[in-house]
């Protein structure tokens, strides 16, 4: 931790060299994609779309390039289908996440605007239910089922304040393939199946605030 400040300076110094206009910062990002939570319980059938994740990210931006590392969280529940049943479901899945992209920022008026497109890469870290249970014991085929990899491009404005920023960017993503197909397990609390399905089509929101070297 003490070698970052130090990292950091070699950094926007090597920047500053090569006028690449170095800049670091951190913030949010809503995900809108929908992750389907199904279960199956004794002829009892349940369903719950969660169609919002949350980030929390850092990014480093070398002004043609931009990387980021985040970490993410989607929270899902089913309801049970039958008012005399009690076999709701609660899941979460956290991650890191992992993103590269390239970018061609452009002057307009007092801000800077960029469109860029890149790749995003989800690691799934755990994926537990609501009483903190390791779900991914239960999975049926490869745990690589619960990464994602995404293809992203979009727009984002950089708006200044001396040397700090406000950069919001919105971006619309596809996910080319499954990593090892659709995740399915079986649960003994509650007894079934249990099923998560994710959408293909993403869009993202990122509230970020950056600082220039």
């Amino acid at each position: 931790m003490k070698k970052l400040p130090l990292i950091l300076w070699m950094l926007g110094t090597a920047a500053g060299v090569f006028g690449l206009g170095f800049s670091y910062g951190g913030g949010t990002s809503l995900d809108f994609s929908p992750v389907t939570f199904d279960g199956t319980y004794a002829g009892t059938e349940s369903r719950v779309t969660s169609f919002v994740s949350l980030t929390a990210m850092q990014f480093f931006d070398a002004k043609y390039v931009l990387l980021h590392i985040g970490y993410t969280l989607n929270r899902g529940s089913t309801e049970p289908a039958a008012t005399s049943t009690t076999t709701g479901f609660a899941a979460l899945l956290t991650g890191l996440s992992f993103g590269v992209a390239v970018k061609y920022p452009f002057v307009i008026g007092p801000v800077d605007v960029f469109p860029l497109i890149g790749a995003e890469y989800k690691l799934n870290l755990t994926y537990t239910d609501d009483k903190d249970d390791d779900l991914k014991s239960g999975l049926g085929g490869s745990r690589s089922a619960l990464d994602e990899l995404w293809v992203k491009g979009g727009v984002g404005v950089d708006v200044y304040f001396g040397n700090f920023f406000l950069r919001p960017i919105l971006l619309v993503g596809f996910m080319p393939f499954n990593l090892g197909g659709a995740p399915t397990l079986s649960s003994i609390h509650p007894t079934g199946s249990i099923s998560l399905g994710r959408g293909v089509f993403t869009v993202d929101l990122n509230l970020l605030l950056g600082c220039r070297f």
